[in-house]
Order: structure tokens, then sequence, then C-alpha cells
């Protein structure tokens, strides 16, 4: 069973190897220097993540490890390797990194089923239907997904230990001390690790109902319990041992929070991160109740998946939900309804002591930190079901396995199983193949959510991204000599530019509001072939001119409108400072402002300001290689 799990995820995602950087891999990993130098390693520990935006209040320092790992045995000799990232790494490896944790969950939770309902084919089915689903795509495929899969290895491999050593009594085993060291990993790789506490006291409510039982019901007649317990331990003594049990975990739990608060500031997140900022909790809570159905029919039904979730929102087939203002909404009012009767459900079940209670608890713990109950920076991800698809994983396994012990219904059982597994598994594998580029991402995303509000911008983007790798390239064939791939690249490059361009005004058109469109739109026009400076300014001020709902935004366009006015001939320093230090008193943690800033001094004759602001951005940020650079130039400028 353990062999044939891993031959299926291996070839399952095998065809995800080419795929390059999509989507937020380029904020998370490329943008990111602190995952490109091994010098510094121990800083990752030292700074939010991704440290150019703060603003996210994320603290994912063991995830960046893995990408400094990546980076460090992908380096290849390439003469592009100072210009273009997708040419300095062999990116099979950052995939085969996914793969293999993906991989690494799939086995833990398997020998950890198997401990809990001693039954290979319960923990054999679950994991399964868990390898093949098509929600995990976004986890695997896509590089930055990477910190669900790593968060879910180490909180599986807490829990099993948990497990394994319960029976012993004590507080402090080997085991034991490894199992907390791999739940404060679950932390350094995601906040919503914090749910482990929670799910090993469901966990040890389960094995002690089983120990009460004496494996009487649940899965078959003759399980052995999981568990050393003692079937006539009392509720009382079982509560008083549970809480005992969850001390150290609390005690790891404090512990990271300290660190999270020193290094990040904050222990939740930001207002300015909330995605429902602007609404009020009964609002945020309509709108997730929404969610509630389009998180229910990816785990059952996962077609038309999307990477970008945002109102109007495809519910089931056809029907699209907009953004409720209330619970008179029909599809709140029916996503309430589900989510009622979920928990009912799951109530029933623990009053009944059904051993099903345990994947139906295991699923609503796991989910709550995305409930946007307590405020929270996204809708809907389906990376975010990886470790709650658990729950449904193992519901399924558990049905499935009850069912296939009736004789009279078991080919048809094991049909509706074979189909199941065919269809989740071939859903994966093309899903898997719209992950290969940006491009190809929107343009599934074209295909399957048509009413999307940010196709146009999402895609134009990414049409800017591919103009760039070309144009680089083209330069670069241009200087060896090789004229003739130059000008097939630089061709390409002129292609994309336009299709960016034609994207980004449907996009202004389509949206007015949309400030995202206006700053690619704004920030393609100067980069052209043939730059438009006046038309870019004045694109990135209507830009501005529409962000007060985006106030977290506005910095940056204030920030571009001053370096296009450094870039024009001849440049304009003054009006370029009146512009950084706009952006400056919005974001006066960005180290790029002051820098710009700077700049626009130096230009201005005005030595000793910008050399006091280089070195403000070298006492936050000794490493930071603009200003060593900024520095020398202007010392040099001086004794001139």
């Amino acid at each position: 069973m353990v062999y044939f799990l891993i031959l299926l995820n291996l070839l399952v995602f095998a065809n995800s190897f080419q795929n390059r950087f999509t989507y937020d891999d380029a904020e998370y990993i490329v943008r990111n220097p602190y995952v490109q130098n091994p010098a510094r390693l121990f800083d990752l520990f030292k700074h939010s993540y991704p440290p150019h935006k703060p603003e996210l209040s994320l603290y994912r320092p063991l995830v960046e490890a893995t990408y400094l790992m990546d980076w460090c045995r992908s380096l290849r000799a390439s003469e592009f390797a100072d210009l273009n990232f997708n040419d300095r790494v062999e990116m099979p490896l950052f995939h085969l990194t996914n793969i293999l944790i993906h991989l690494g969950v799939v086995l833990v939770l398997f020998f950890l089923i198997q401990r809990l309902f001693q039954n290979n084919r319960v923990a054999f089915i679950s994991c399964l239907i868990f390898s093949v689903h098509p929600v995990h795509v976004e986890v695997v495929t896509s590089l930055v997904g990477r910190a669900e899969s790593l968060c879910a290895l180490f909180f599986l491999g807490s829990l099993y230990l948990f497990v394994k050593e319960r029976g012993r009594n004590r507080l402090i085993t080997p085991l034991l001390i490894l199992s907390y060291i791999f739940f404060l990993g679950g932390l350094f790789s995601k906040e919503s690790a914090v749910t482990l506490p929670p799910v090993i006291l469901i966990t040890d409510w389960f094995l002690w109902i089983r120990a009460r039982k004496k494996g009487t019901s649940g899965v078959s007649e003759n399980e052995k319990v999981a568990t050393e317990s003692s079937p006539e331990e009392s509720f009382y003594d079982f509560a008083k041992s549970a809480f005992l049990r969850l001390l150290p975990y609390a005690g790891v739990l404090i512990l990271y929070l300290a660190i999270r608060f020193e290094v990040v500031g904050r222990l939740g997140i930001a207002r300015s991160g909330w995605y429902f900022y602007q609404l009020s909790t009964a609002g945020r809570m309509a709108a997730m109740s929404v969610g509630a159905l389009v998180y229910s029919r990816l785990l059952i039904l996962p077609v038309s998946m999307s990477a970008d979730y945002n109102f109007p929102v495809r519910v089931w087939g056809p029907i699209w939900a907009e953004l409720p203002e209330g619970f008179g909404n029909i599809f709140a009012l029916l996503g309430l309804l589900l989510v009622l009767g979920y928990l009912a459900l799951t109530g029933f079940l623990l009053w009944k002591k059904k051993h099903l209670a345990y994947p139906f608890m295991f699923f609503a713990i796991t989910m709550f930190p995305f409930s946007n109950i307590l405020p929270f920076g996204d809708f809907i991800a389906e990376r975010f079901l990886y470790l709650p698809s658990i729950g449904f994983c193992l519901f399924l396994g558990i049905q499935f396995h009850r069912l296939l012990e009736r004789k009279k219904y078991k080919r048809l059982i094991l049909g509706v199983l074979i189909i199941l597994f065919m269809f989740y598994s071939v859903r994966t594998i093309l899903r898997n193949r719209d992950w290969r580029s940006g491009i190809d991402l929107w343009k599934a995303e074209f295909r399957q959510n048509p009413r999307n509000p940010n196709l146009y911008s999402g895609i134009g983007g990414e049409y800017a991204v591919a103009r760039k790798d070309h144009l680089i390239n083209g330069n670069a064939f241009r200087e060896k000599g090789d004229f003739k791939n130059s000008a097939y690249h630089l061709e390409l490059a002129r292609k994309y530019e336009k299709l960016a361009l034609k994207n980004f005004e449907l996009a202004i058109k389509k949206d007015p509001k949309d400030f995202f469109a206006y700053y690619n739109y704004g920030g393609m026009l100067v980069e052209m072939l043939e730059p438009d400076i006046d038309r870019s300014e004045e694109v990135l001020l209507s830009g501005a001119g529409c962000t007060p709902e985006n106030l977290h935004s506005l910095h940056v366009f204030y920030y571009y409108v001053g370096v296009i006015n450094m870039r024009r001939e001849p440049p304009r320093p003054n009006r370029a400072l009146e512009f950084f230090r706009k952006a400056h008193q919005l974001k006066k943690s960005q180290n790029t402002i002051l820098l710009g800033s700077a700049s626009a001094l130096v230009k201005m004759g005005r030595y000793q300001e910008a050399l006091e602001i280089i070195r403000k951005v070298l006492r936050r940020d000794p490493g930071n290689y603009k200003a060593v650079r900024a520095l020398k130039f202007l010392r040099k400028k001086i004794s001139s």
C-alpha cells in the first residue's frame, strides 16, 4: 500500500516539474532577496514574510528556508545569471521539493489513520483520495502553496507522535519532545498550525471513547484500540489527563507568539490586511456563508477551479453569487443553513459518541482560521482546504470501508470508488497543466470563471512578465552576437507588450476603480520599447485618485510617479521628491521609497540630506545592497 501511494503521487504530479514560477511565486520567491542568499539564512527568522510586505503580518521562516535550500542546489552556470530569475535556477528541483513534502504528508497521514483506527483499508482509501484530490493542486504545483503542505507535515507528524506516546502517561519522552518541536516547526511554516492543540484534544477524546467501547463500534468489530487508556477511566480522570497532556503544547504556542510579536509587531493581522475590512461583521459572515457553499463544491465536485476567487463567485454549475449585503441574500442564507446543519450533525455525533464525529470535528477545527470569523487576509483559496480536507477524505475512507464490508454491494461500491479515484486523478493531472505558466493559468481562468473581475488585469500582468523575460533574453543574445535569437526574443517581447497594454486598457474600461490595472498599465507605458512617460504619469495619478478604498496601496502609485519623474529627460527631481515624500508618509517602513528620495536629493545637489537617508536605510537593513551601492557612489561624488 505504501509503495503504491508513493508511486501514485509521483505519477499524478509528474507533469508539474516543468512548470514555471506562477501567480504569487513572484511576490514571495522571485522578489524575496532573503531566499536567494545563503548568508542570510538566520535573517529569515528576523523578518516578516515576504520582507517587503510587512502589512500581511505573516511569519514563515521555515518555508523561506526551504526556498533558500532549493535556490542553493538549483544554481547553474548561465550567461544570464545576473539578469533573469527564471534562467538562474532549475525549477524542477523547486517542484520536486513540493511533491516530496506532499508525499511525506500522505505517508504520515497513512500511519496516523492506521494507528487511530487499526485498519489498513480505512487508512489506504483515505490517503488514496487525499493524494489525488484536485483541490490540492494549488498546494503541490504552486510553489507558494508549500506553506500549507510543510505546515501539514509538521502538524501530522506532531499529532502522530502524540498518539504513539499517549499511553505512557508522561509529558517528557524523546518522541514527545520531538512532537513539541514539530509543533513549533508547523507554526514556523504557517499560522494555521495553532489548531493543533484542539485537534490533539479531540484525538484524545476519540481514543478515550474507543477504549471505553473496546472496539465494539466504529470501523469493524474485531479492531484493536490504538491506545493504552483504561476502559474504566472516568470522564473526570480523562479530562484531567488531557489537560495535562496539552500543557507542553500550550507552552510551545506561547513561545511562538512571543517570537512572532517580537518580529512582526503584532499577533494578528493589521486591519489594512483584512480582505473584508470595508464590511461589518454581519456582512463578513454573510460573505463567508456564500464561501461555505463554494468550499463544499470544491470538496465534492472540484470543477471550474480558480486561483483567484472574488465576487461574483461561482457557487454550483452556472449559478453565480454577488457580494451579499446581509443574510437576506439567498446564497448567504443557504450557506448559513449549510454551516448550521454541519455543526448540528457534528454535535449529534458527539452526543452519541460516534466515531464519525472525529473527521467532522477535524474539518471544523482546521477550517476555522480561514472562516473570517476572526478577520483574515483572503476570501477563498483552494490551498486553504489542504489540511481540513483530511477530515473529508477520512470520512469517505470510513464510509467506503463500511460499505465494502457488505458483500452484497461490494462490487458496486468498489466501482464507485474506482470512478471517484479516476475522476479526481484526471482532474488533478489536467489542473497541473493550467499552472504551467502565469499566462496558462489566466487563460484557464477565462475558460472556467469568465465573470472573474480580475481577468484582464491578471492576464495583462502575466503578459507584462513574459515581455520582460523575452526582452532580457533578447538583449543578452544580442550582446553575445547571436542576432537571430535576439530578434526572435525581441519580437516576442513586442508582441506581449501589445497584449499587456490591450488587456490593461480593457481592465480599466471594465472597472474604472481597478487600481491594480492602473498600476500595471502605468508601469508598462514607461517600460515600453518606445516609452510614453507623460501618459504613464497621467494613468498612475488616475489610479491614485481611485484608491481611497485601498489606502494600503496608495503609496505605490506615489512612489512610481516619483520614479517616472526621475526618468524624464531632463529629470524633474523636485517633483519626484514631492511624490517620494507623499509615499513615505503613507509607508514609512519602505526602504525603497527612502532610496528614491535620496536619488532625487542627489540630483538636486543636496548630498548631506541624501547621505542621512541612506545611512538610515542601512541602520534598518545593513545588507541592503542598493543602499551600500548608493553610499559608495555618494561618497565618491562628495570627495570629487
